[in-house]
């Protein structure tokens, strides 16, 4: 009977990690690049398919038709709703770092990245039509040096676009520097004329990871960094080394009308993408902390390459705040190696769907045991990662994409379709023929080539209506489920005793009762799916599984 009982808890934990992989559903998906390294790293939707811009290699081959230099090139591609291949071109830029769609003129769009300049590099703007015609082209900042830290542009209300980059140095266009790495923030009209710039920063350092423009023609600014005392920027702590994700706010005209910073006090935490809400703000990144902002956020604590010598393991992090900038709720999501949420949208239903990486296969990211990692599960490659979560931040599902061989799946960016649909641009070795390599099935891909862009279209296939709130028929009834901080226990049996087990095996309750509605308090458990059993009379009466938002 203990070896039936057995069989029984590893079939329903194994068909809960299967459940939790058919979350998703792969609609299509393609292969792109040169015969050498490309490096994927913006996608926008467009009202007849998607752009997608990152570099290639100088090898040329494969996708690559347009007349590329010889070094490696910024390299912009058209495709279809299908995901097919329709038009490219070959951009006189180091590398596309982000694409913006104009907000006057849905056939213009803004590209930046890195442009060089002798031995260094320095901020590139072009500004192209659908065709792939360059309207103009701006080198912006300082001749000397700027940085190769990913720059970011944004189109605003008025035609033109806002930018930012990370500099060191002042001089040419860049009117300050405070020290070590500063963010610096430009307005460009839309003949590319400089009409303001700003730098943000201190003594320490201060990394732009994103910029938006907010309905009252103001901007909203992530920084990355550890404002101190000499600046622009107020100081958000008195420790040197400690990363906070900073929230600066700039009026119309660029001019610092106040930044907050966030996280924790002992640990590196910072933002990568920030959504507007009714009621506030929700801010998403990575933290490696457990106090301040992420006291009680849930952080599963781990360290790089699984080596306690080494510094912590960062998780996915959300945090949203009301919309003058008091934190409402702080949460982690991931296992012990390293997790990051990169893009967030918000759903129909108030609730929020976050994509991102995960080299983790435990903790949340239960569906990364179908994927490969190291046997002795030291170093985890990085793969694609997509979760959702209630309004309240409450993980309903996750999914960890990529291949099951010994490669990483390097996410580069998502964007949003649909209320359930998404389009993932990546960077993956995309093995040859034949396939599939987990969930890599590309059919285009020229034997050969090397690191492409790995574009895929995913469905939410999750029943979020097959849920059942109030049951009323059924011997023996766990609800809601998902469900939160209390368990219903509904059952027709008398006096018969409740084991609760989590995805691992593990008892995590037992209790002998005998009413027929019973609550128990669940909020101390972590997220996740959670195997049921109840027993009467010394034998198994019934069982199930019961999913912890």
């Amino acid at each position: 009977m203990k070896n039936v009982m057995y069989y029984i808890m590893l079939t329903l934990l194994l068909s809960m990690v299967g459940s939790a992989k058919a979350q998703v559903r792969f609609d299509w998906q393609w292969g792109y690049g040169s015969m050498g390294d490309d490096y994927p790293y913006s996608i926008i939707k467009t009202p007849d398919g998607y752009l997608a811009g990152g570099n290639i290699d100088n090898d040329g081959g494969f996708s690559v038709e347009c007349e590329h230099t010889g070094q490696r090139n910024g390299w912009i591609i058209k495709l279809n709703e299908a995901g097919e291949l329709v038009d490219q071109s070959c951009v006189e830029m180091n590398t596309i770092s982000q694409i913006s769609q104009s907000k006057t003129n849905p056939n213009h769009f803004y590209l930046i990245g890195t442009d060089p300049v002798g031995d260094e590099a320095n901020t590139c703007i072009v500004k192209i039509d659908e065709q792939f015609n360059v309207l103009w082209k701006r080198v912006i900042g300082n001749p000397a040096y700027t940085s190769w830290y990913p720059p970011r542009v944004t189109a605003t209300s008025d035609g033109g676009c806002v930018g930012g980059h990370t500099v060191a140095w002042n001089g040419g266009d860049i009117s300050h520097h405070f020290g070590s790495w500063d963010a610096w923030i430009f307005k460009l009209d839309s003949l590319g004329n400089l009409q303001w710039e700003v730098t943000l920063g201190t003594e320490d350092n201060e990394l732009v990871s994103n910029i938006k423009e907010m309905e009252d023609g103001s901007y909203t600014v992530l920084i990355n960094g550890d404002p101190q005392q000499y600046g622009s920027l107020y100081s958000c702590h008195q420790y040197p080394t400690i990363v906070f994700g900073v929230v600066a706010k700039l009026d119309a005209e660029g001019n610092l009308l106040d930044n907050r910073c966030y996280g924790g006090y002992t640990q590196d935490d910072s933002f990568a993408d920030f959504i507007v809400l009714e009621d506030g703000y929700l801010y998403v990144g990575c933290a490696a902390s457990d106090d301040g902002d992420l006291g009680g956020a849930g952080y599963h604590l781990g360290y790089n390459q699984g080596l306690p010598h080494h510094g912590r393991s960062h998780d996915a992090w959300l945090l949203k705040t009301d919309f003058d900038g008091n934190v409402v709720w702080s949460k982690c999501y991931g296992g012990t190696l390293n997790d990051a949420a990169c893009k967030v949208f918000q759903n129909d239903d108030g609730g929020f769907t976050i994509t991102g990486w995960s080299e983790s296969r435990d903790g949340d990211v239960q569906s990364a045991l179908q994927l490969y990692e190291n046997p002795d599960g030291s170093w985890g490659a990085p793969k694609p990662w997509i979760f959702r979560t209630d309004a309240k931040g409450y993980l309903l599902w996750e999914r960890v994409m990529g291949a099951d061989v010994a490669s990483a799946q390097e996410y580069a960016d998502a964007v949003q379709v649909s209320d359930k649909e998404f389009v993932f641009l990546c960077q993956d070795a995309l093995y040859p023929p034949p396939y599939p390599y987990g969930d890599i099935n590309c059919p285009n891909v020229v034997v050969g080539s090397q690191d492409n862009y790995w574009v895929f279209h995913l469905t939410d296939i999750f029943d979020y209506d097959g849920v059942e709130e109030d049951p009323t028929s059924g011997q023996v009834v766990f609800y809601p489920n998902p469900g939160n901080d209390v368990l219903n226990i509904r059952m027709g049996l008398k006096d018969a005793r409740v084991e609760v087990y989590d995805v691992n095996g593990k008892l995590v309750y037992k209790q002998q009762i005998t009413d027929n509605i019973t609550s128990i308090n669940v909020e101390g458990w972590p997220s996740g799916a959670y195997v049921w059993k109840v027993i009467a009379d010394n034998k198994e009466a019934e069982c199930g599984k019961w999913i912890k938002k």
